[in-house]
């Protein structure tokens, strides 16, 4: 009965032994007050204990500094210890002050917060004549006005200009330890605000001033976003972007060659509006043939926001000018009389560009005013097409300052419909001819290309009993030595081109003698 009763005994000590050796996993700071309440020129005395290393975290001063001492201290149940002395306290070391145990794969921390009165200083970052800048974009709800105070007693009065809104006064909430949060619409606005509070007769003043920014950054882009530049040219490129009211886009280039800093950027360059345009030109002289490749203009807001632009940069190392046709016909071109616009588009390569551009018709220069003619870039617009267009065009392109020039021409042809200009006889007003005798019959046409005529016959039915003619099918008109038919003999067809009224005619003769047969 004995030793059952010691081996319970020794259980219940095994069990006890146990359940105290359990540490928390958390670091403890002593004392355990939070917060801490001090004052001016007192010193802190705080000591942590964990089970990883320790490191503290002050509200205010550095590790190491002066009036700042951390030193090793007895771990008791922990295996690490750190004991923080900060002597000479100001208004400004109110705040949290943490411990941070570090083990493999974790980091604990934990934190007390330490006010330090000053009655000759309430509020722990005070801006009495010169506000301090509140940042807020449009997507918040709320604004912190960070007037903290060295003492949680403190009544501290929040005032605006304009005054402030009912809600804002209803819903506002104050924390010793933060300041005020107020709710904040989109389009809330105040000049200031003030907090203010008063100490034995004497007024504390922390003066802010809310200002919007804004996410909106958009349209960025590197103009020209593809250069062609010769060895020692200067190269200038233009990054610009669009933001909205106060904000503010900081630019910054990243170059093919960036061991070598020779480029300069001009100062902002910003167009108000709604967006605002902002723009920075890069400009980097006496080009090398190592500066060709991509380059990158980062646009950046507040807030880490950015986007990027790219342009491609193709460095030559001699002069050239290349002109050829961009489409298939070499040149050659034909269009119908009618046509509203012709467009004439030779395809340039040429570094530097061309300074002398000029177009000519069959050798004669086509003046930039001119009613029948357009001209844009090195492209030639033909208005309203006649006969009278035909002809040479030819562009002439040069540089006067490399000494290159080239021409390019091309050969247009207007087709004409075909038109004859006899006047059309009328059927009921039909010439009459003696029979036996010869007669000509003349057709004189136009067109471009030149027309083909076919002469045509309709004999009449020779029934002398019938009172009106009576035609047949029109019969194909040849020459023939014995007659064609037994109606006429066609003696010849002539056919002969001539200069009639300015332009080249095809003119028909068809000789006939006229026989009756009995």
């Amino acid at each position: 009965m004995t030793s059952s009763s010691c081996f319970r005994l020794i259980v219940v000590i095994f069990c006890c032994s146990s359940t105290s050796g359990r540490v928390d996993r958390h670091p403890k700071i002593i004392p355990s007050d939070n917060p801490l309440i001090l004052h001016k020129e007192n010193s802190l005395s705080l000591i942590c204990r964990g089970q990883g290393i320790l490191q503290w975290i002050l509200a205010n001063r550095l590790i190491p500094s002066e009036g700042v001492k951390v030193e090793k201290c007895d771990s008791r149940h922990y295996s690490h210890c750190s004991k923080l002395t900060v002597t000479d306290l100001r208004a400004s070391d109110t705040g949290t002050y943490s411990c941070n145990s570090s083990e493999v794969g974790s980091h604990i921390v934990t934190s007390v917060y330490i006010y330090v009165k000053d009655p000759e200083q309430l509020f722990v970052e005070p801006h009495p004549t010169s506000p301090q800048v509140l940042s807020i974009y449009r997507d918040e709800t709320s604004l912190v006005v960070p007037c903290r105070t060295t003492s949680p007693d403190a009544v501290v009065k929040l005032e605006g200009v304009p005054a402030l809104s009912k809600n804002i006064v209803e819903e506002k909430v104050w924390d010793p330890k933060v300041g005020f949060k107020i709710p904040y619409g989109p389009y809330t606005m105040y000049s200031w605000l003030t907090c203010s509070t008063e100490v034995n007769g004497h007024q504390f003043l922390s003066l802010y001033l809310p200002k919007r920014y804004t996410k909106l950054l958009q349209n960025i882009k590197i103009t020209p976003d593809h250069v062609k530049v010769l060895v020692g040219d200067t190269l200038i490129l233009n990054c610009s972007g669009e933001t909205g009211p106060n904000g503010r886009i900081n630019f910054i280039w990243e170059l093919p060659k960036q061991t070598e800093y020779r480029h300069q950027t001009s100062r902002y360059d910003m167009i108000k509006g709604n967006p605002i345009r902002m723009s920075q030109v890069l400009v980097l002289p006496n080009i090398t043939m190592e500066d060709k490749g991509k380059y990158v203009c980062h646009a950046l807001l507040e807030r880490s926001i950015h986007k990027n632009a790219s342009a491609k940069v193709k460095v030559y190392e001699h002069p050239f000018l290349n002109i050829s046709y961009k489409q298939n016909h070499r040149g050659v071109i034909v269009v119908s009389e009618g046509t509203k616009k012709l467009v004439l588009d030779p395809r340039v390569n040429a570094m530097p560009l061309p300074d002398v551009i000029g177009w000519y018709k069959d050798g004669v220069a086509i003046l930039k005013n001119s009613t029948c003619y357009r001209m844009s870039g090195y492209s030639l617009s033909i208005l309203d097409l006649k006969h009278g267009h035909t002809g040479i065009f030819t562009i002439s392109l040069g540089n006067q300052l490399k000494g290159l020039y080239r021409n390019l021409s091309y050969f247009l042809t207007v087709e004409v419909k075909p038109t004859i200009s006899e006047a059309e006889l009328s059927k009921q007003d039909v010439q009459p001819y003696m029979s036996g005798k010869q007669h000509q019959l003349t057709c004189t046409a136009f067109g471009v290309p030149l027309p083909q005529i076919t002469w045509l016959w309709q004999p009449c039915n020779t029934n002398l009993m019938i009172e009106h003619c009576i035609y047949k099918d029109e019969i194909v008109v040849n020459p023939d030595t014995q007659g064609n038919n037994y109606h006429n003999w066609i003696k010849n067809i002539n056919v002969k081109t001539e200069l009639v009224q300015g332009k080249n005619k095809m003119t028909y003769q068809h000789g006939l003698d006229n026989m009756i047969q009995l």
